[in-house]
């Protein structure tokens, strides 16, 4: 759970980053979204994967049919999402970061 402010919202989380090109690629981005992961306190509920053959090989972080529950999620989603795509783009810049978030009231 990720504590940021008083009002809290259930929200599900998917993070991919494709556009990997090698193994060496998708290692790194599974190691940068595996530590952001961990260190958003996320590890519990999101996991990270990787997916693709060949040169179409992507790296994703995702909570699945799970909610996770965000205090401040709105004030904190817009940092999270510029820190992540700045890391990412800096380890491998033709790397593509995409953001999904799926609230409660959307079932």
């Amino acid at each position: 759970m990720v504590r940021v402010g008083a009002v809290s919202v259930n929200v599900g989380v998917f993070v991919e980053i494709s556009g990997l090109r090698d193994d060496r690629e998708q290692a790194g981005m599974t190691t940068l979204l595996t530590e952001v992961v961990r260190a958003e306190r996320l590890d519990d509920e999101v996991f990270v994967s990787m997916r693709g053959v060949g040169d179409d090989l992507a790296v994703r972080a995702d909570s699945g049919d799970h909610k996770v529950i965000f205090a401040g999620f709105f004030r904190w989603q817009e940092d999270f999402e510029q820190r992540v795509t700045a890391r990412a783009t800096r380890l491998v810049p033709h790397a593509r970061v995409r953001f999904g978030w799926e609230y409660e009231d959307e079932f």
